[in-house]
Formats: C-alpha cells, structure tokens, sequence
C-alpha cells in the first residue's frame, strides 16, 4: 500500500533527523579530538619553555662568569624586574596597568600642577597640553587646560595644528614620563602604592608598541607574556621610578603602611588584571564596548602613543572608548556594572 502524503513527511524528517544525529557524533568526536591535541600542544609547550628557563640559566651563569674572568664589572640592575624577559613571567609575576580606574595610568584623574604652577586635571590631560605646547598651538593648550572633562580635552588633542607624528615619536616618551612624574611626586596614597609593589613586573597594558605590551587589557593576548611584542617602555620607566622612590620612601606610620596594602589587594583583585569583555575585573559584569587589537597612532588619548579613538593614549587609526561610570574616588572599582576606558 502506497504511504500517504504525512507518512512520506514523517519519514524524510525522521531521515533528517538521523543524518543530523550522526553529524553531532562526528563533531562531538572532532571536538574531542581536538581538545586531546590541545593538551598535547599545551604540555609540549610547557616543556619547551622549562628547557627554554634551563637554557636562559645555563647563558646566564656562563656570562657572569666571562665577565668575571675577562675582568668585566656585572651591572648592579642585571637582575632587576625591568630587565626580565617575558618568557620568564608567571601568570602572577606581574600587574597590568591601564584604565580610568588605574592610579598608576596616565588617565587616572588626579590634579597634579606642572613646572610652572599651571593645574591638570590628570598627567594624560598633561600630555596633551605638552603636546599642544611642543607644537606652538596656543589655542588648543588653553582649551585642553581648560576643558571641563577629559572626551573633550580629547577632542581638542586631535586637532592640534601642525601635528606631525615624526616628529612627536621622539618627544611622547619624555613626555609620558614627566606626567607620572608628577602624579607620583604630588599624590601620596599613589606614590605609596608604586612603592608596594616591591619587585613584581608591572606591564603597561597598551595598544603602542614603545609604552606597552602592544595589547589591551580587554584582549586575551595582554594576561599571556608569550604574546607581548611590545617594548613595554611604560612598565620599565613604572619599575625603574619605583627604585628611585623607594630609596627615600618612608611610611608615615603603621595606619598609612595599612591603608595602601588594602588598597593594594584591591588593585590585584580588580583592576591590575585582563579585562573580561563579558565580566568585569574580579569577575563583575562588565559592559564596556571593545573591539580589535588595534596598532602604533598618532595623536588622541596620549595622542603619538594609542591610536585615535582607543583610551588614554588615542591615535589616529583607532577608536574610543566610554568613560567608566562607577570608579570609586581612589580608584578601586565597584562591582557593579561599568564601562571603562584601557587607558
């Protein structure tokens, strides 16, 4: 008896069915074949890098000892955390730095006063009005200065006239430096922080291949060292300073010495670390709109250093970020749901 129109329904759709069950086997064994040889990738790295640790140890001690028979002085700093390879850091060795709620980022909102008395409202707010002044654009140093708040301050370092970033590349490092200078100088809660850090290698976690790691902290790539292919300058001059401070630092007593390994453990927990783009630092819902790794800019944010539109230090080819929206006033953030801005 021929099958009526249903029955034949029902029967492709039951073949359909089949052919669509068989299909989820398949990939369910690919999948698992797959996750068998990522284990084996992941072991076969981690013993290439233990016998690459071995190899760096074995040079590393026949060094000294060349330079010990040939009469040659070791660097009192060979050791030091600036000097460290990115091979050799563990997932804990180091802090990433960047972000509005970051005290160790330039975007970080802390008044600081520069040579000449003149108030800024943060040491990237600093660097732009350098900038303006490095070249002879009077008109937007004022209105940078000025600027009720930093999108428009922003703005204004887009359009300083005669930009040339040729000619800025030599100056933006110099000038990075003098603005954390400052800050650190002129706010103590921050300068004891740096100093608490002690030896841990600190990244700066930005998109600019001088001043950071080349990643953001949004990205996968910025909490794994093997990726970096950033100068990292930020981070070494953030080290090198903490040295410097940290021959003269006291501690205004024990409260003080407290407060800031308080604060210190809320940094590691929620800001010093990759930013999730689905939960936030610590784990909390984070909102904040990012995308693409991004290259070298021009101007912007630290205009020379990020490129336009991407953070703190924006350049011409980039994109921008949102201002965060729930930064406590140290800089700790809440754990509520905020937009934040890598620098």
């Amino acid at each position: 008896m021929a099958k009526s129109k249903v029955e034949q329904d029902i029967d492709e759709l039951k073949e359909a069915i089949t052919i669509i069950r068989n299909d989820q086997i398949f990939s369910r064994d690919k999948i698992l074949e797959l996750e068998n040889e990522k284990e084996m990738l992941r072991q076969g790295i981690r013993k290439l890098k233990l016998e690459n640790m071995r190899h760096k140890e074995k040079m590393k001690a026949m060094q000294v000892e060349i330079k010990k028979l040939g009469g040659v002085s070791i660097p009192e700093d060979e050791d030091e955390a600036w000097n460290r390879d990115y091979d050799d850091l563990g997932r804990n060795d180091f802090i990433l730095v960047g972000g509005k709620q970051d005290p160790f980022s330039p975007r970080y909102e802390a008044t600081i006063k520069d040579e000449n008395g003149l108030e800024h409202k943060s040491s990237e707010r600093y660097y732009w009005y350098k900038m303006a002044e490095f070249f002879g654009d009077v008109e937007a140093m004022t209105k940078i200065q000025q600027a009720t708040n930093t999108p428009t301050a922003e703005e204004i370092s887009k359009e300083i006239k005669n930009f040339d970033e040729a000619q800025w590349k030599g100056q933006k490092l110099s000038t990075w430096e003098s603005g954390q200078r400052l800050k650190f100088e002129q706010v103590r809660w921050i300068q004891n922080l740096l100093i608490e850090t002690g030896k841990q290698f600190i990244a700066v976690a930005e998109q600019d291949k001088i001043l950071g790691t080349g990643w953001r902290k949004n990205r996968e790539e910025a909490n794994k060292p093997i990726f970096w292919d950033g100068e990292n300058q930020g981070g070494r001059f953030l080290m090198k300073y903490r040295k410097e401070l940290s021959k003269s630092h006291q501690w205004a007593g024990p409260f003080e010495h407290e407060e800031t390994q308080k604060k210190y453990g809320e940094m590691k927990k929620f800001v010093w670390r990759r930013i999730d783009m689905q939960k936030g630092p610590g784990g909390t819902t984070f909102s904040g709109p990012f995308s693409g790794r991004g290259g070298n800019g021009s101007r912007g944010s630290m205009r020379g250093t990020m490129p336009r539109r991407g953070g703190a230090f924006r350049g011409r080819e980039g994109y921008k970020t949102k201002a965060a929206k729930s930064a406590k006033p140290f800089g700790g953030v809440t754990k509520k749901k905020f937009k934040s801005n890598i620098f």
